[in-house]
């Protein structure tokens, strides 16, 4: 997406020199100085978009973990869950899915996710809009303590 970004301004940036060059005149400055105007809103719309970090949190086999365990992010950040196991996995702070729902936890105010089951090589991606401490499982390895955490910072 950078790559493509940068190329669309590069392909921008030398149609406005061309213009430049055949366009000198006091009232044509007016005009250039909108049209850079509205390129640079449209050059700073994706990195706008584009502003929250994504974290990746890879899932194993043997023993069936993720990892890392924990993590400290800010609010906005997108965690990223990949299944590189060869079996089944998955993420969820729902406590009625767990088999001990004291395994969970979310901060008040944030509503639990869940990933489904995840086969081989699936990701899964939940942004975090709420501060606070979150503690996770995967469903089928609840019992093998495959829990991980995420603190939340303002």
């Amino acid at each position: 997406m950078t790559m493509l970004m940068s190329g669309l301004c590069e392909i921008r940036i030398a149609s406005f020199r061309k213009a430049l060059d055949k366009i000198m005149t006091k009232s044509s400055l007016l005009t250039l100085a909108a049209a850079s105007a509205a390129l640079a809103l449209a050059i700073g719309a994706p990195r706008a978009r584009a502003a929250g970090k994504t974290v990746v949190v890879t899932m194993t086999d043997k023993p069936p973990q993720y990892h890392p365990e924990t993590l400290k992010i800010p609010v906005g950040t997108t965690v990223e869950w990949d299944n590189n196991a060869k079996t089944l996995h998955d993420v969820t702070t729902d406590a009625s899915s767990a088999q001990n729902p004291a395994d969970v936890k979310l901060p008040p105010g944030a509503k639990p996710f869940d990933s489904g089951f995840m086969q081989p090589g699936a990701t899964f991606k939940y942004t975090f809009t709420a501060p606070g401490e979150y503690t996770y499982i995967c469903i089928p390895h609840e019992k093998d303590h495959m829990v991980g955490h995420i603190i939340v910072t303002k």
